[in-house]
């Protein structure tokens, strides 16, 4: 039964990419980051530049999870239903963008900076995270907090978070970290 499953899968995905590959290119829907004069800074046009250079599969996949076409972003399945695809091919094409973004060179370059001037903002969700574990605030308020400073990031700056780095929690621990051997001030 299980292979039977398997194999209707396997089929279904090479269907998909079958049908993908005769379509013209006008059928194919590749949402688009945008023009470079939207990104605010210097940094964030870097940024922008090496999403725009990526392959158009992955910079598809990239612009739809993280909400880089301007709208809001979404997850994986329904990316893979905008694009047509299915859930597989769209998670291992936007986990090999993340890794590429993490392996380049020129990506590090541009992103390192952007996570970096984030720190100031993680530190103060930090602090208000903290101030409301002393007050004994239950957990689903103190996530809600996390959320709304999610929600408030450029979507450069989700990109920077979670594909250049380590996540929202990892990395204020890391800006709380600079703060405390003096190398972030606040």
């Amino acid at each position: 039964m299980l292979s039977r499953h398997i194999a209707l899968k396997f089929d279904t995905v090479i269907r998909n990419i079958l049908l993908r590959a005769e379509a013209s290119k006008a059928d194919v829907m590749t949402p688009r980051l945008g023009r470079l004069e939207d990104a605010e800074t210097a940094l964030e046009q870097a940024c922008a530049r090496i999403v725009q250079s990526m392959e158009s599969d992955e910079r598809a996949v990239l612009c739809l999870t993280y909400g880089l076409t301007g709208h809001k972003p979404i997850p994986p399945h329904r990316a893979a239903d905008v694009l047509g695809w299915s859930l597989i091919q769209t998670m291992t094409i936007g986990e090999g963008a993340i890794l590429r973004l993490r392996n380049a060179a020129s990506a590090r370059a541009a992103f390192e900076p952007l996570l970096t001037s984030l720190h100031p903002r993680l530190l103060a969700v930090a602090d208000e995270i903290y101030e409301m574990r002393l007050a004994d605030i239950p957990r689903r308020y103190r996530d809600l907090a996390l959320k709304r400073f999610w929600c408030d990031l450029a979507p450069l700056e989700r990109l920077a978070l979670r594909g250049f780095g380590d996540g929202e929690v990892p990395e204020m621990e890391r800006a709380l970290q600079r703060r405390a051997s003096g190398q972030l001030l606040c």
